[in-house]
């Protein structure tokens, strides 16, 4: 999604008037007619007409402004899943060396109990 006060460098509290400012500013530094053959620079300038109208509109300026709410919550969303799942998987992992610490202990239990041999029997003379 596009941010449009990247996009004119300006904080989502500025007025309107800052928001005039650095238009004029950005659309004079990348107006087709100052950068010829700079498709780049065109690109920009569409951009930079786009947020304008997008910005200095109130209605237009509030839904972007609900839409990067929205962004950002889903983001959030996203990022704490994906926490929760490497943090699973980290789980995972731990309870199988868990797993596999008790299975080589009874192994060695049952072994020692074959052998006639226990831990008592060795601490006890």
């Amino acid at each position: 999604m596009k941010n449009y006060y990247k996009i004119l460098e300006v904080k989502p509290t500025a007025t309107k008037e800052e928001i005039k400012k650095m238009y004029r500013k950005l659309a004079f530094k990348f107006h087709p007619d100052k950068n010829p053959n700079n498709k780049e620079a065109e690109e920009i300038f569409k951009e930079i007409n786009e947020a304008n109208e997008n910005l200095t509109d109130d209605t237009k300026r509030a839904k972007h402004d609900y839409d990067l709410q929205q962004e950002r919550v889903r983001q959030e969303s996203e990022r704490r899943a994906k926490m929760q799942q490497e943090f699973i998987e980290k789980i995972i992992i731990v309870a199988a060396v868990i797993i596999a610490i008790v299975g080589v202990v009874s192994l060695i239990a049952a072994n020692n109990v074959n052998n006639g041999t226990s831990a008592l029997k060795k601490l006890i003379p």
